[in-house]
């Protein structure tokens, strides 16, 4: 097991350390809130085929939310890029996992709604 690993093993987070210099495409399938100590409720996205899912922080919530709007429960079925990038945190290099949406969710609302009046 590699020093890379070792920091997601038994985490059911994505860390940024294991994202690190990689992108991967993913489709996020929900949205939870989850509470953390002392930071209170974060949004957390958990991906189509993936064990770990991402808490989102303000900086990707905004993109998030720009593309896909606030309502969290609208962004399921989204296709997202996941990028490992160093930021300046407190003065250091930190790693970070940015967000790029590539593809809104398909809109469930394209059917034709349902009627059983035979009248109308």
């Amino acid at each position: 097991m590699g020093s890379k690993e070792h920091y997601a093993y038994g985490s059911r987070f994505l860390r940024a350390e294991v994202m690190a210099g990689k992108t991967a495409t993913v489709v996020i399938e929900a949205v939870e809130d989850v509470e953390f100590d002392g930071q209170g409720i974060k949004p957390v996205l958990h991906f189509r085929d993936k064990k770990r899912g991402l808490v989102v922080n303000n900086t990707n919530f905004d993109i998030l939310a720009a593309a896909l709007g606030s309502r969290t429960e609208d962004w399921p079925g989204a296709t997202i890029n996941l990028r490992g990038i160093k930021v300046p945190f407190k003065g250091k290099s930190t790693d970070s996992i940015t967000i790029e949406v590539l593809q809104k969710p398909a809109k469930q609302e394209e059917q034709p709604p349902f009627n059983d009046d035979p009248d109308v």
